[in-house]
């Protein structure tokens, strides 16, 4: 399958991706910026065919940008913030779906003001994390801080769709400010009860439902329960299944609306025997399905 990153040209593309190779915002500390090659390394592991939706992803033309320049060479990860919003806005003007393939979580934020500057339109934010994100802003951005940037710089909370926070994820008054600021918060406990399809597609409607016209997917790894997940910093037992993850991934690649979506908070360098970097690559394999299932539906309406 990683031949295959090679497939579309610039103006052919339908999927752009695009290394972050951040890792100096993590509260904990992590070596993130390793990611994105081992992510590509492992896609040799997967083919192009997906059974459960009998989608062929070798249709779908993708391009692979490079990375952008990360943060192992600065004092903090500011610069590689500016980096990947110039990065995104110009991929996003192309009308690619651009995929980000972090590094920490820091990169939601700058790359969703990217998405926004490249491409006009009311854009929403879904999140499939175990956390809010919605820590107080001390000193400088953090991965702990992406959401609460954003509704502060002007993102509607409503605009906002969190699926798969879990129940010892968040500290009280961070879950309380979600809440306060109009978040829609769907639980771990939702999922398991009511499915990750009907979850989800509730989420969207949210964001529909509030003006959004454009979607950004933000697919945290470590929303999966931390035996399928050890390479994430802050994965928890009890999270979501790896079969509820790649749900999810087919349905935001298959919904017209979402435009950029990444896929964050693997360590590569702190992985059990590729498990976590493997789950990334299967995540980013059931998007691209779920792209190709999204061409289909045109061709067939």
């Amino acid at each position: 399958m990683r031949d295959w990153l090679t497939a579309g040209s610039e103006r052919s593309a339908s999927i752009v991706v695009v290394g972050a190779p951040i890792s100096k915002a993590s509260i904990t500390p992590s070596q993130a910026w390793a990611t994105p090659a081992a992510f590509r390394e492992a896609l040799t592991r997967f083919p192009t065919w997906d059974a459960t939706t009998a989608a062929d992803i070798s249709e779908v033309m993708v391009r692979d940008a490079g990375d952008v320049q990360g943060d192992r060479d600065d004092p903090d990860a500011s610069g590689a913030h500016t980096r990947i919003e110039a990065a995104v806005a110009g991929l996003a003007a192309t009308g690619a779906l651009v995929v980000l393939i972090g590094g920490d979580n820091s990169l939601t934020r700058p790359a969703f003001k990217g998405a926004v500057r490249g491409r006009p339109a009311q854009w929403g934010l879904l999140t499939v994390d175990a956390h809010h994100d919605c820590r107080p802003v001390v000193a400088g951005s953090a991965n702990g801080t992406p959401v609460r940037e954003l509704i502060e710089g002007g993102l509607p909370g409503q605009r906002v769709a969190q699926v798969g926070i879990h129940p010892l994820g968040n500290a009280r008054d961070h879950a309380q400010w979600a809440i306060t600021h109009g978040v829609h918060v769907h639980t771990v406990d939702d999922v398991r009860s009511r499915g990750m399809e009907a979850v989800l597609l509730d989420a969207m409607g949210e964001l529909r439902s509030n003006g959004a016209d454009a979607v950004y997917v933000d697919l945290d790894i470590d929303v999966v329960d931390r035996a399928y997940a050890p390479a994430c910093p802050a994965s928890l037992p009890g999270g979501l299944s790896p079969g509820d993850l790649l749900a999810a991934a087919r349905l935001v690649g298959r919904e017209p609306t979402v435009a950029a979506v990444d896929l964050c908070e693997v360590d590569a360098m702190a992985d059990v025997a590729g498990t976590t970097v493997r789950l990334m690559a299967a995540t980013f394999t059931a998007l691209c399905a779920g792209v190709a299932l999204r061409t289909r539906d045109v061709r067939t309406a």
